[in-house]
């Protein structure tokens, strides 16, 4: 019997690129909080506590340094994604869209998540206001002629 073809993936490779760079640079901006943030003294706190050591600011400082090479690690991964999906992109535009609504979603996550913070309703209806204008100006570069941005 012959081997089965692949089946192509539906998804252009671009999206996943643009999301996957938006993701990183969420995490850029975790990591570049956590270099600075008061929950890394504690989180040091308690790995030290842990593995039975003393609480030292060495290690203090050892995780903060880790933040900080994570955080450049996070930069040049966003970086190169994003570029590969500039490159692989039908326009800029798109790909900084879907660039910047990855990373304002998964910035909100992250941010409930890691750090506890409260987002409101006020904030999710501002998000879906500017996800609906960066579906609108999509639409736009896309050349629909049906969308409501007239043509300039």
């Amino acid at each position: 019997m012959a081997p089965q073809p692949a089946q192509k993936s539906t998804t252009s490779p671009w999206i996943v690129l643009a999301v996957a760079s938006g993701a990183f640079a969420a995490l850029n901006g975790v990591f570049a909080k956590l270099t600075t943030d008061n929950n890394t003294t504690a989180f040091a706190q308690s790995l030290a506590h842990f593995f039975g050591l003393d609480s030292s600011p060495f290690l203090e400082l050892m995780v903060r340094g880790a933040c900080l090479g994570l955080n450049v690690v996070c930069n040049i991964i966003m970086w190169a994604l994003f570029t590969r999906a500039l490159t692989a992109g039908p326009s800029t535009v798109k790909v900084s869209i879907t660039n910047t609504a990855s990373n304002f979603l998964a910035t909100a996550l992250l941010g409930m998540i890691v750090f506890r913070e409260a987002v409101g309703g006020l904030w999710w209806l501002g998000a879906a206001m500017m996800g609906a204008g960066c579906i609108l100006v999509g639409m736009r570069e896309g050349g629909h002629r049906g969308s409501l941005i007239p043509e300039m």
